[in-house]
Parts: C-alpha cells; structure tokens; sequence
C-alpha cells in the first residue's frame, strides 16, 4: 500500500489522538464507535502498533479527515518528508515554495492525471519525482543568478560595470553553468557548495568588456546578439523590409532612429533569455515536420 515513504506509528498515534480530544471521546467511547476494544485503540494513540486500514478508513469517516491525513498529516508534510526521505533536505527548508508547488501541480496542474493519486489519496512518489527535478532546475537556475550577482559585486572593477552589463553578465554566465550542468547530469540542489565553486570559476574567467555573445542556436539568443551591433542590426531592418514590402531600408532620413527603437529591445530579450529554459525556447520555435 505504501512506497519508500512509510507512516510514523507514533506520528500516526498522535493524530488518533487529536481526532479523540478534538471529539471529546474516551478511550472506551472511541472504541466502540470503531468496534474495537479500549486497550486496541491505546496501543495505536501511543504508537506502539500501526492501526490497520480499516480502523484508518472509520475514523476518517467519523472525523471528516481524509486517510492520507492519519498516515501523513496535511499534504504539505508528506511531500516534504518524502523530500527529505530522498535526501533533499536543503532544498525543503531554504525553498518550501517547492512543496507548494508540487502540492499546487497535483491538486490543479493542467495536466491533471487520477494516474497521480496514491491508494491513501496523495500525490504518487513517481509524481513527486518527476515534478520535483524541474522544480529543482528553476531553483538551481534561481540560486546561481544570485551566486553571479554576490560574485560580480566582489569583483575589484564592480563599480566601473553599467547595470546593462551586469545583467548580460548574469545571465550569460548562469546560461552557460546551466548548460554545463544539464549536460553533466548534476542537477542536484543539495551540492549548492560545489555550485557556490563553479560562479567563482566562471565569474573570475569572463571578460566583462568584451562583447557579450548569448546562445544562438535558438531564435532569443540570435536576436540578442544581432542587436548589440548596428551594422548587423540595419541588416536585420533591410531583410524585414524587403521582405514585407519589397524595398531595401536606408539609414537616410531618420533610419538611425529606427536602429536605435530597434535596439531598446534588447534588455527586454536577455530578460526572456534568462527566465526560459532552453526546452522552452525549442518548444517556441519548432521545426515544421509535415
């Protein structure tokens, strides 16, 4: 009936306990409303046995409390001892957000599936795993940001860095970290020293005067880089409008306000850039396979 999670007697014992109190019953009073006799129902109040299913599935009944409760407590609490059960103990307590997530995602996820429920009515482990590793990429994602910005704000030429800068430094840094742990399989949160390690090395080798170059295999990336250059960026003009209209554009009259308005575009872009993953960025632009 249960997987790697198993319940707590004692835990279990506590809530039985609760239920009793909250209902003002005796030991006596509560075994006869389960049928079962006084000394049964102490051994399972002080958990020194495991109330079967049926005793489980009675008090439910009588008290309004789903099943997983009794075994549990609230959802919350399951998800996040099942967390720690896998050894992502840190994750849990610096980001309970992640429990909510999961608790949110499988309670009104779009993609709803009864497939996700378990036999006492929470979340199935194989859903908590599955939610779990890309929660655990946007954290990582979340937490190397920071690590750059802490790193970039030690560094001797911090003050003479714009905020621009800064920002494309941030986020073409934690791209490239990104990139470099997906590839090495080492998504794992409770290694956040060995991550704290790897923002110095990166932070300490990059070329803040250089130009900028952002991943191009995706249309953001390719745009982002275009427009950091108003050579390249008047060749993008002059393609849109041989394209829409059928005439090259000029610089003349007022076409260097266009580059410029063009050009404001690209904070906005390295924004979207360092949000979105890379599957989303594929997702966005699909091949056409008819």
């Amino acid at each position: 009936m249960f997987g790697l999670l198993q319940p707590d007697k004692v835990k279990v014992g506590q809530r039985i306990k609760e239920i009793k109190e909250s209902m003002n019953l005796s030991f006596t009073e509560l075994g006869n409303r389960l049928g079962i006799k006084k000394p049964t129902i102490s051994s399972y109040v002080q958990g020194y046995a495991l109330a079967p299913e049926s005793v489980i599935n009675q008090l439910s009944s009588i008290s309004g409390k789903p099943v997983g409760w009794f075994y549990f407590g609230d959802i919350e609490e399951y998800i996040a001892d099942y967390l720690q059960l896998k050894g992502q103990n840190r994750i849990v307590q610096e980001h309970p957000k992640v429990v909510k997530a999961i608790k949110e995602e499988f309670y009104t996820g779009e993609f709803k599936n009864p497939a996700w429920e378990n036999e006492v009515g929470y979340p199935c482990e194989e859903f908590m795993d599955d939610y779990f590793y890309e929660l655990q990429q946007e954290v990582i994602k979340e937490e190397i940001q920071k690590m750059v910005r802490d790193q970039i704000k030690k560094l001797p030429i911090a003050d003479e860095l714009s905020k621009q800068k800064k920002d494309e430094a941030v986020t073409v840094i934690t791209s490239g970290i990104i990139e470099y742990m997906d590839v090495a399989g080492e998504f794992n949160y409770e290694k956040k020293d060995d991550m704290i390690k790897l923002v110095k090395q990166e932070v300490e080798k990059y070329d803040f005067f250089a130009d900028s170059n952002f991943e191009d295999r995706y249309l953001v990336g390719k745009l982002i880089n275009i427009l950091a250059d108003q050579q390249k960026t008047g060749e993008l003009i002059n393609r849109l409008s041989e394209e829409l209209t059928n005439k090259s554009f000029s610089r003349k009259f007022g076409g260097e306000e266009l580059i410029e308005a063009f050009e404001t575009l690209r904070p906005a872009l390295i924004r979207i850039y360092s949000k979105v993953n890379t599957d989303e960025l594929e997702n966005w632009f699909r091949k056409d396979i008819r």
